[in-house]
């Protein structure tokens, strides 16, 4: 079957490597954010040109530009500088946001106060086609991970950022994390403190070299700054990582919406975004194994129930199990388990879990896999 023009799917090129190895061959294709000086015009006379895109790309001189655009291509120059890059090719890693640009500002602080100064809502047309432009590549980049790992094997856990670190549910969280991590899963969180951190930790102490003390001991060092306002939060971590190195991969996708809140130092691989709402929704999204709900107040009631929404109707593809950790907050404090069951259909009534233990929780998580979403349509 001969692929229609209209289905084909833009090929993307990141790096300088996959473009010489393209060979010219840049039909369908977008190229993003390379320095494409050295390409003098011979080289693009000998390229194949349809449906091409260069995006924030550098180019020799104003001859070559202007044959790109007489062939059809089309050309979206170079932004004026931010502190970041749009045309990133890879995710974050947390030293490279943590990484001095000023002094007493890191790179993560630096876009936070741009965010704010262009505006968080409203800024300008350029601002808000560059900050789009960035989440797509993370989108990109997140896509490539996810499939690397096995998007089977993605565990998502959601939980309150203001749980303060040695908190007896900060502990059972790492636990639980720790747990799921050595089943084989790829453990994913918000990227932020709290919760959030206790299982990027969690799953950074999965790693075989490590044992269920390590994790104790590592908690310890860490509740000596318990709330990340404390000044000693960072430093904490960081003695952390130095005390148990070579810790396992997980993943931490943070928003710079909620950039008053650090990104933990635990995720190996951060998808930092501008925009919540696309990295709410994805998170949830791409947790298929399951997710782990952890103690929280309104941002986790949201993300429970958008969770609830996704797996009701697979919107993933997938109904996937949610388990939620602590019986007296979601039973009893805030009680919205028994709402979700109510609410939920019969696939996903049986994926539902609630319990006070890490082993269990993992173990239920092992054995309750997601199922895929059938033909027939869930009720409303």
């Amino acid at each position: 079957m001969v692929q229609k023009k209209s289905d084909r799917r833009m090929n993307e090129i990141r790096t300088r490597d996959a473009f010489d190895a393209a060979h010219g061959k840049l039909r369908w294709t977008a190229a993003k954010g390379l320095d494409l000086s050295n390409v003098g015009l011979a080289g693009w006379k000998r390229a194949a040109i349809e449906q091409t895109y260069f995006l924030g790309c550098a180019f020799k001189n104003r001859a070559v530009v202007d044959y790109l655009l007489d062939r059809g291509a089309v050309l979206l120059t170079r932004f004026p500088a931010t502190a970041y890059n749009p045309f990133r090719a890879e995710l974050y890693t947390p030293e490279e946001l943590e990484e001095s640009v000023a002094p007493r500002t890191t790179r993560d602080r630096a876009i936070y106060k741009e965010y704010l100064a262009k505006g968080q809502f409203s800024p300008d047309v350029i601002e808000a086609l560059t900050r789009r432009i960035h989440d797509d590549s993370i989108d990109d980049a997140l896509e490539r991970l996810v499939a690397q790992k096995g998007a089977l094997k993605v565990a998502g856990f959601v939980g309150g950022s203001a749980v303060e670190r040695g908190d007896e549910w900060y502990r059972k969280t790492a636990e639980t994390a720790r747990l799921v991590a050595r089943d084989g899963n790829f453990v994913m969180t918000g990227g932020g403190p709290g919760m959030m951190e206790a299982a990027n930790l969690g799953a950074y102490f999965s790693a075989r070299h490590f044992g269920e003390s390590d994790l104790e001991a590592a908690i310890d060092i860490l509740a000596a700054a318990p709330e990340y306002e404390h000044p000693e939060w960072r430093q904490r971590a960081a003695e952390v990582k130095e005390r148990f190195p070579r810790g396992a991969a997980s993943l931490g996708v943070p928003t710079w919406f909620y950039g008053r809140e650090p990104t933990n130092s635990f995720a190996t691989h951060v998808a930092k975004y501008f925009d919540n709402s696309i990295r709410e929704g994805g998170l949830l999204m791409l947790s298929l194994a399951g997710v782990v709900v952890a103690p929280g107040s309104a941002g986790t009631l949201q993300e429970i129930f958008m969770d609830a929404e996704q797996n009701y109707y697979a919107t993933s593809g997938y109904h996937s199990p949610m388990v939620f950790l602590g019986v007296r907050q979601w039973e009893m404090d805030t009680p919205v388990f028994s709402l979700v069951k109510q609410t939920a259909n019969e696939i996903c009534r049986n994926m539902l879990f609630i319990s006070d233990f890490p082993a269990e929780i993992a173990e239920l998580l092992a054995k309750t896999k997601p199922i895929k979403k059938t033909q027939r349509r869930a009720s409303l």
